[in-house]
């Protein structure tokens, strides 16, 4: 199983694609921290050019701009604070139209949709990249309250980009209903979010909390063992029931007996048989004899 998503995000980690428009998109993923390389060219020298790279949102950003060896990086005034000291172009590669660039200590708020455009050429967009920094921290799971019939575990995943679908599964990789998960963005780390989920379960099993990012195939989880000791009392109150309906036979039969509503005689010709019957002087309609084994 790991080793598929392992395969399907390193297809991914630079894929090309159509969006939709009649240009092509490369898909880039990249490990929150890593230097993303985002790439374009041109077909001849661009150090008398002009390129820009922005990154596309409600507010478009400059992320790198370049015009026959005036860039961001010697003075020019006017990138966005997001990306200055991080951003880099491949000046000995110009003469060969590379105008590629290198985004730097990258974080979640880097994701986003990039052109590279030459504005004075025509087609002007020579590139259109979908940056993806992926954060996949690993669950922390907790027993947050237990007793001997059930348990509230508590699964905790902080600072995830994109988004992660949370779940529980048991033992057997079955997925448990749990409440409803909250999910809230992360005040230290721009397009990341926290994903709290809690299940109460009612058996001893390996509960394991699974963290999927479906938009790049990938998927981390973590286990915990919870041991359960279910009470007998229901057990100890059917006993209970039972003892007291007998001791309430016994005492009404002794009770009987000192009132003389019942009697014991011993049958003639066998003096170790008994025999119980009820008075007749004090129940003058009814007589019942029985005869116990000894």
């Amino acid at each position: 199983m790991e080793l598929v998503l392992l395969i399907s995000l390193f297809l991914l980690t630079a894929n090309t694609f159509g969006d939709g428009t009649g240009s092509d998109v490369t898909r880039l993923i990249v490990k929150e921290g890593d230097d993303a390389t985002l790439m374009c060219s041109f077909p001849e020298s661009i150090i008398d050019k002009m390129f820009d790279w922005k990154k596309q949102e409600d507010k478009k950003k400059e992320v790198f701009f370049y015009n026959k060896g005036d860039h961001y990086n010697n003075g020019r005034s006017g990138q966005d604070e997001q990306f200055k000291g991080r951003v880099f172009h491949f000046e000995d590669q110009l003469v060969s139209g590379n105008a590629s660039i290198v985004i730097t200590k990258t974080q979640p708020g880097d994701s986003g949709n990039y052109t590279c455009d030459f504005p004075r050429d025509s087609p002007s967009t020579r590139a259109n990249v979908e940056l993806i920094i992926r954060a996949s921290p690993k669950p922390s799971v907790t027993n947050m309250n237990q007793n001997n019939d059930w348990a509230l575990l508590e699964c905790e995943v902080e600072g995830a980009s994109p988004e992660p679908v949370v779940e529980w599964r048991d033992g057997a990789g079955n997925i448990l209903p749990a409440e409803e998960p909250k999910v809230t963005k992360n005040q230290e780390k721009e397009n990341s979010f926290n994903v709290i989920l809690q299940i109460y379960v009612t058996k001893s099993d390996n509960y394991t909390c699974v963290s999927t990012q479906k938009k790049i195939y990938h998927q981390i989880s973590k286990k915990i063992y919870v041991q359960l000791h279910h009470s007998s009392t229901g057990w100890i109150v059917a006993l209970s029931v039972v003892s007291i309906i007998l001791v309430a036979v016994v005492v009404a039969f002794l009770l009987l007996l000192q009132k003389g509503f019942i009697k014991l005689k011993r049958n003639q010709g066998s003096p170790s048989a008994p025999s119980v019957s009820l008075s007749s002087s004090q129940l003058p309609d009814v007589e019942l004899k029985q005869t116990l084994n000894a």
